[in-house]
């Protein structure tokens, strides 16, 4: 006859069946409340920790997936008719996602749905108007300055692609983090600066981008110093064309920036072989090539004649690719950095260029564009007369009310200026037939009607002294500082006779090239 269980064998089964028992009262899953949920599950409490994290890490799968779908059906209806009821719904339904704690909100969740807030609000701006855009900021407002402080605790897990992603969001939405969580702005610099090794020329641009767009120089200065060494010294291989165009159009824009000489040539270099890797179907695209070649001209570095040629080049061809055609703004700024920097482009690149411009090509140009082409073929000595007056009959055209000043000016004081220097680069000698003298008083008639020759600019701060008291040492009668038509004057040598001509004098401006000793930067 077998025996009953001992006293012993009592207590333990008791024991074991209330742990079950404890298991078994975990809460039951439950579905999270939103404009379109997607079911949700308490994580189960259990001794074994292993598996708690795995379950953590599946709750945090759904949460991801969770947001996506949200961020998916937001950008549909932001294309609505209620953009402000889509971003309100959105707002509310991840504000109560994130107070859940069976949600496991990390530092990634949070960044998505940033993202996805600054990438629909684009969106819905362009939607919205009047009393509903005040409104609307308020909205997004309060709610960054909840998941930015949700974010604080979580900075310590930040990676450098996820305080890039969050700065670039911030300058999408115009906003300083700062303005809604103090210091903010500095704590992500510094989390970008710790993990910057394992950065890549995504994460690069988009932080220099931030900070160019915001006006931003975060840890004083600390940041733009940090990145700049990094860059002089890093592999460049992750870095695609649309990087380092936005990385140098970026730091051409931030005054504090001030990049060396070194790592401009690392930028260039790594520009250089993207374009003679890629087709010229592929990147770099028009876009990329004017951003940097604009850029290179405001920093004022030269490159290679090799990869100035390789630029204009791809331009050029770009005009013949349906589909991939640049836009006038940028063959305008192509042009103007070859006349900035002094480029040794040939006529034929020039005239193709302009010539495109001037077509009709589906793209209107603006007055700058136009003001920048005239100048930049007259200043490279490529202007022709019939380019000039046919961008004069275009500009004419887009004005509407040629001759009629009494409305806003069609053009800037630079423009105008601009474009009479131009005119006066083509200004036929006094002895010219009595043909080319009529043609060019009809470019100056044409040009007249759009605005007057301006008033004389300031003169030169770089100051003549040295030049003026060796006239005076020659004892040579000359008149200082003289303003002729589009120009300041250095000097001019009065004839000592009624026969000679006056002997016209200018220095060159001391602003030089960074990168070419001697070159004179063309202002």
């Amino acid at each position: 006859m077998s025996r009953g269980p001992s006293l012993v064998s009592v207590k333990l089964l008791a024991a074991h069946n209330t742990s079950l028992v404890a298991v078994q009262a975990a809460p039951r899953s439950r579905s999270t409340a939103g404009y379109k949920s997607l079911p949700y599950q308490y994580p189960k409490h259990h001794d074994d920790y292993q598996k708690q994290g795995k379950q953590d890490q599946n709750q945090g799968r759904h949460t991801a997936a969770y947001i996506r779908g949200q961020k998916d059906e937001l950008m549909q209806s932001v294309r609505g008719p209620q953009p402000d009821s889509a971003l309100d719904s959105f707002y509310k339904d991840m504000a109560a996602l994130c107070s859940r704690p069976e949600s496991c909100i990390d530092h990634m969740h949070l960044n998505a749905i940033i993202g996805a807030t600054a990438k629909a609000w684009r969106t819905s701006w362009a939607q919205s108007a009047g009393q509903k855009q005040k409104q609307a900021h308020h909205q997004m407002h309060a709610f960054l300055t909840e998941m930015f402080q949700r974010l604080q605790p979580l900075l310590p897990d930040v990676e450098a692609r996820q305080a890039a992603n969050i700065l670039w969001s911030s300058a999408q939405l115009g906003l300083n983090p700062d303005a809604l969580v103090p210091g903010m702005t500095d704590s992500w610099a510094r989390q970008f600066m710790v993990d910057m090794d394992v950065a890549t020329g995504q994460g690069f641009a988009n932080v220099l981008v931030a900070c160019a767009k915001l006006q931003l120089s975060p840890c004083q200065g600390q940041l733009f110093k940090a990145i700049l060494n990094r860059l002089a010294i890093a592999d460049l291989s992750n870095f695609e064309p649309q990087h380092v165009s936005n990385t140098l159009h970026s730091l051409a824009t931030i005054p504090a920036a001030a990049p060396s000489v070194e790592v401009l040539d690392a930028l260039c270099q790594r520009f250089d072989i993207l374009l003679k890797r890629h087709q010229t179907a592929e990147f770099p695209n028009a876009q990329s090539i004017a951003n940097t070649m604009w850029a290179l001209s405001k920093l004022k570095y030269a490159p290679s004649d090799e990869l100035a040629m390789s630029m204009v080049g791809r331009m050029v061809a770009l005009c013949g690719l349906p589909g991939h055609h640049p836009t006038p703004q940028e063959i305008s700024n192509c042009l103007l950095a070859c006349a900035e920097l002094r480029l040794l482009v040939n006529q034929a690149i020039t005239d193709s260029l302009a010539s495109f411009l001037l077509s009709s090509n589906g793209w209107q140009a603006t007055p700058q564009a136009y003001a920048n082409t005239a100048w930049s073929l007259a200043v490279t000595g490529h202007l022709r007369s019939a380019q000039f007056t046919s961008l004069l009959d275009q500009m004419l055209a887009l004005s509407g009310t040629p001759g009629d000043m009494s409305t806003t000016p069609f053009l800037t004081t630079i423009e105008l200026g601009q474009l009479y220097q131009a005119l006066d680069w083509l200004q036929p000698a006094p002895t010219s037939p009595a043909q080319q003298q009529a043609a060019w008083s009809s470019l100056e008639g044409k040009l007249q009607r759009l605005g007057p020759r301006p008033a004389p600019p300031k003169p030169p701060v770089h100051g003549n002294r040295k030049l003026c008291a060796a006239l005076d040492q020659l004892q040579l009668p000359f008149k200082a500082t003289v303003f002729t038509q589009s120009y300041w004057l250095d000097a001019v040598l009065q004839p000592q006779d009624n026969k000679s001509q006056p002997v016209m004098l200018r220095l060159f401006s001391p602003d030089y090239i960074t990168n070419i000793p001697g070159r004179a930067f063309i202002l």
